[in-house]
């Protein structure tokens, strides 16, 4: 990744220190704000032309998240910070945005700030098929994580 874009995520990070499961965060400047509006819209871009090339999610996660090796570490008020963000900032957007490029969107994110993630992508064949997808934080879902009907397929 290059420095501008470590930056940037720092810049965010910095922003939101660690805290103690229940301590609040410090609210994020506008400057702030617009840097991970702008974070978050760069990583949909990345995430949708990633699901136009490539079929298969196992590969998609891997891309998206990069050449990141190393520890990753739970910060939930963080990862509940970006889940919001991302809803927020994709909601009004005129294109599509369903459950899975949300979680890939913050999946990127919280790779970038070396905090743990998992993308679930789950099914349910009852009353109608329907698929759906979320991002689990230090075992704790910061996506919807929809009905107790999906059935867990696969956690990347």
């Amino acid at each position: 990744m290059p420095n501008s874009e470590r930056d940037s995520a720092s810049t965010v990070q910095a922003a939101a220190p660690a805290t103690s499961a229940g301590q609040a965060l410090a609210p994020l400047s506008v400057r702030e704000k617009l840097a991970l509006v702008a974070e978050i819209l760069a990583a949909y871009v990345v995430v949708r032309r990633r699901m136009m090339r490539e079929n298969d999610i196992r590969v998609i996660v891997a891309q998206v998240r990069g050449a990141g090796a190393g520890e990753r570490r739970c910060n939930r008020p963080v990862a509940r910070r970006l889940a919001r963000a991302v809803t927020r900032t994709l909601t009004p957007l005129p294109t599509d945005n369903r459950c899975l490029a949300r979680s890939l969107v913050l999946d990127r994110l919280l790779e970038r700030r070396s905090l743990q993630s998992v993308v679930v992508v789950a099914v349910r064949s009852e009353p109608d098929f329907a698929a759906h997808a979320w991002v689990e934080h230090d075992g704790l879902a910061v996506l919807p994580p929809g009905s107790s009907s999906f059935q867990r397929l696969i956690e990347l």
